[in-house]
């Protein structure tokens, strides 16, 4: 009670003085399940994603970071202006979380909208270790909604990122499963002709890739707030109600194309 006097005397009288928000964060080893294959990844306080961290604007933040994990940590807060040194690259801006240690982060809250935190160590963050950051406006926003959801989008494969890395340095295309065959090659050149498959496939051998090479890496399961397709992940509302989403994409490789059909969104 007298802290919470105490408090409410400082905001009376102090308006211009921005109390400190505190959190707590531990990186962990966790299990990430996706519907369609079960690994050991990094998370935030116990999961993955780690919680949706909630701050103000125009309020100082505190964040205690502890690393219960075996190797070195960090963590980058995407998108917020803050001092170089909070902003959490290790051998750039700060020296790390050792093992075992706890790092707090202090700075202000400097802006407004949706941002979101991850590790910038190894192969961490599309390991599992990220979250989502929702900052509220010191200002009332001019559009109108019943209830918001934090829709973090991210995609998983069944091997770590450090086995990623070893393949892809022993073969380039090691994950590239839509490589062209010979049957490919004379069903092209029956449709196009040859000369122009024989023109096309010296197009892309120049260029030293393949067709199918937009992405590196397949095999991927994209997770909607840690959930596979199969886990179905659901955001509930009332017929009639007008629902913020605030989208996040916090995948390794994948670009989402983001739809509800029958239904116009309208970007605020």
């Amino acid at each position: 009670m007298k802290k919470s006097l105490l408090t409410g005397l400082l905001t009376l009288f102090l308006p211009g003085l921005a109390l400190a928000g505190e959190y707590d964060l531990t990186v962990d080893r966790v299990e990430i399940r996706t519907g369609d294959f079960v690994k050991e990844g990094i998370g935030y306080n116990g999961k993955s994603p780690g919680p949706v961290l909630r701050f103000k604007e125009g309020e100082n933040v505190r964040i205690n970071v502890t690393n219960n994990l075996d190797e070195m940590t960090s963590i980058h807060w995407h998108g917020l202006i803050l001092p170089y040194q909070q902003d959490g690259v290790p051998g750039i801006s700060f020296p790390g979380i050792k093992a075992g240690e706890t790092f707090t982060y202090e700075f202000p809250i400097q802006q407004a909208g949706t941002y979101w935190f991850h590790s910038h160590s190894g192969f961490q963050e599309p390991d599992g270790a990220y979250g989502a950051i929702v900052i509220a406006p010191e200002e009332r926003e001019p559009f109108r909604y019943n209830r918001e959801y934090v829709v973090q989008l991210t995609d998983k494969h069944p091997h770590s990122g450090d086995r990623i890395m070893r393949n892809l340095k022993i073969m380039p295309d090691y994950y590239n499963r839509q490589q062209q065959t010979v049957a490919e090659f004379f069903s092209d050149a029956s449709k196009n002709g040859l000369m122009n498959t024989i023109r096309d496939r010296m197009a892309w051998g120049d260029m030293r890739m393949m067709k199918s090479d937009v992405e590196d890496l397949q095999g991927f399961t994209g997770l909607i707030n840690g959930m596979g397709p199969e886990q179905n992940w659901t955001g509930i509302f009332e017929p009639g109600e007008r629902i913020r989403l605030r989208f996040i994409n916090s995948s390794a490789m994948t670009y989402f194309d983001m739809r509800i059909p029958g239904l116009e969104m309208t970007v605020v």
